[in-house]
């Protein structure tokens, strides 16, 4: 099927967008990708993440959490405290499908815009509320980032530095994470509206989608007592040895997952080390999951026969799951990389901006959101009703 710019799901869709940084805008950025008209609401100045540029020589002007985020949305600059600005914000909201709130729990009923207020003025709007935590709760109304949320979370549970340092995901994983899920949201509520007149009340927080993301291992401190102690003989918690990263003989590092069994067997076939299985420590998966450290030692010294590159060549061939650990930049550099086209270049005349692409294609149509990131309150005389006009 022919891909056509002309018929998009979100076609005459229109989404006001609250939020800053990077959960938020990410939603809206998927939604104008789907055809919706996405208006930025900014406050004078603009919202801070237009100024959290790259440290890097010759990189300056690059605004990485801004850039992505954003493209293909117009701009109002709107002062929400002030009477005027109320004003131009409710007249906005009451020609919306979709608002999008980014504020802290509170924060938007008290300058006159939560859902009771906007949804009584506009019986069809979804009202979206992205929050840290939830708006209840001991912590519910508190400000956060994402490495506050990857730390309460547990997410860095295992994640030390030599020195015992906490370490954590840099690219803003939950905050990513968030955002697709907040569309997905909000694309949900569309179709209940749709189909049932529903206008509904969306909330997503990033704790809860930070937990969501360790189900697997949250699952099994749920049903652990509280007072069993944590393992300390290098066991691992899950009956998936082996799975993990293993240096090899020029020093880079193979990530490798073959604990279902008929890849274990060819994995140690491949190894030259088919006397493995029959030792009773590494039998099952079970028994090489207890006995993690054992067969980590097996591997590393049976994996220093060839560098990294040429393990995963050998690894394929035999259909095994294996692949070399990437930096960014020879991520941006592989074929891979390329061949899926997640670099794109969007243009408004003579200004372009590379960014990296939201990860769904569609047969059927392009995804719309190819302009730039908009200059702040670029579309002030579009889009605002006059100064002093009822």
């Amino acid at each position: 099927m022919t891909a056509s710019p002309s018929h998009r799901p979100l076609d005459g869709f229109r989404v006001l967008d609250f939020t800053q940084n990077v959960a938020g805008p990410l939603a809206g950025t998927v939604l104008a990708d789907l055809g919706a008209e996405v208006i930025k609401v900014e406050a004078p100045g603009g919202e801070a993440a237009r100024r959290i540029t790259s440290s890097r020589p010759g990189l300056e002007h690059v605004a990485p959490y801004f850039l992505p985020n954003n493209r293909g949305k117009k701009s109002v600059m709107i002062d929400l405290k002030s009477e005027e600005g109320l004003r131009q914000a409710l007249a906005l909201a009451d020609t919306a499908d979709v608002v999008l709130d980014g504020f802290r729990p509170g924060v938007m009923d008290r300058l006159g815009l939560g859902a009771e207020t906007l949804q009584a003025r506009n019986p069809r709007l979804v009202y979206a509320a992205l929050s840290g935590y939830g708006g209840y709760g001991p912590v519910g109304r508190r400000p956060c980032i994402d490495m506050m949320i990857q730390a309460e979370s547990g997410l860095v549970t295992g994640l030390r530095s030599g020195d015992g340092t906490p370490e954590f995901v840099r690219s803003t994983i939950v905050d990513a994470a968030t955002g697709h899920v907040l569309a997905q949201a909000v694309l949900a509520a569309l179709l209940n509206r749709e189909r049932h007149g529903v206008a509904d009340v969306v909330r997503v927080a990033m704790y809860d989608v930070a937990c969501s993301l360790q189900s697997n291992s949250l699952t099994m401190a749920a049903n652990t007592a509280s007072n069993t102690p944590r393992p300390t003989d290098g066991r691992s918690p899950f009956a998936t040895e082996p799975s993990g990263a293993f240096r090899c003989g020029d020093g880079d590092y193979l990530v490798l997952a073959a604990y279902v069994p008929k890849h274990w067997k060819k994995l140690t076939e491949v190894l030259g080390r088919p006397d493995l299985p029959a030792d009773p420590r590494l039998a099952d998966q079970r028994q090489r999951g207890l006995h993690r450290r054992e067969l980590t030692a097996e591997l590393t010294a049976a994996l220093r026969a060839h560098a990294a590159a040429e393990w995963v060549e050998i690894f394929e061939r035999a259909g095994l799951m294996a692949t070399r650990v990437q930096t960014w930049r020879e991520v941006v550099s592989s074929p891979q990389f390329a061949e899926n086209q997640l670099a794109v270049t969007v243009t408004d005349g003579e200004r372009a901006e590379t960014v990296i692409r939201t990860p769904a294609r569609y047969d059927s149509f392009t995804p719309a959101g190819t302009t730039p990131t908009p200059a702040l309150g670029r579309h002030n005389d579009e889009l605002l009703p006059p100064s002093g006009a009822a």
